[in-house]
């Protein structure tokens, strides 16, 4: 008995379905390999700045590899982050920009180490600044204060960046528009940078672009 036309549809439907969707998971799971840049003039100045990320039980060769796919995805058209990376123990690394990084880039770079494309977990990460008022979804009572940027345990959202100030106000920063919201209670309590940025100036580092 020969197969319904039917059946032989469905099959061949079901098999084009499963290949791209495949194919769609290996695209999504594969770190941006784009390294095009702008021209060399287009550097930014260095810039004096606050901003520091600590991440902790980490190899150096995958950090290597989650920062160069930030920067390859968000400096294609102009330099927007110019990540400095140092080595503080063999599981331990500060991460500062010297030539300052736009606040909602920064949020994103935290967020991407924290969930970094093409790695099956997650990394600690913990960052520091001082918000400025113009600084986008910071509320102005929030200005010139002190701020501990973190992504929480309990996170499933994926898509934010939670804060608490130095006096211990606590915001949800969401990416979609309108998605900053002031919590009840910090989800952390703030404690100050666990690394002086200028005690580690003098250290080797290594410069992302």
């Amino acid at each position: 008995m020969k197969p319904q036309p039917f059946i032989i549809g469905l099959c061949f439907a079901l098999v084009v379905l499963y290949v791209v969707l495949k194919k769609l998971k290996n695209q999504k799971s594969q770190v941006d390999e784009d390294t095009t840049r702008p021209l060399e003039e287009l550097f930014p100045t260095q810039l004096e700045n606050d901003k520091l990320v600590i991440v902790d039980d980490i190899s150096i060769p995958d950090l290597r590899t989650i920062v160069s796919g930030f920067c390859n995805l968000y400096n294609k058209k102009k330099y927007q982050a110019r990540p400095r990376l140092t080595k503080i123990t063999e599981t331990r690394f500060a991460i500062t920009f010297p030539f300052d990084i736009d606040f909602e880039i920064f949020c994103y770079f935290i967020n991407y180490v924290h969930y970094p494309i093409g790695f099956e977990k997650s990394f600690s990460v913990t960052a520091w600044a001082t918000i400025k008022s113009p600084d986008s979804w910071i509320p102005k009572k929030c200005a010139d204060k002190k701020g501990m940027l973190f992504i929480p345990p309990d996170d499933t959202e994926y898509e934010n960046v939670y804060i608490t100030t130095s006096d211990n106000v606590g915001f949800k920063l969401g990416f979609a528009v309108g998605g900053t919201r002031q919590l009840d209670k910090p989800k952390l309590h703030f404690t100050s940078p666990v690394i002086d940025i200028k005690e580690i100036a003098s250290k080797r580092y290594e410069d992302f672009k």
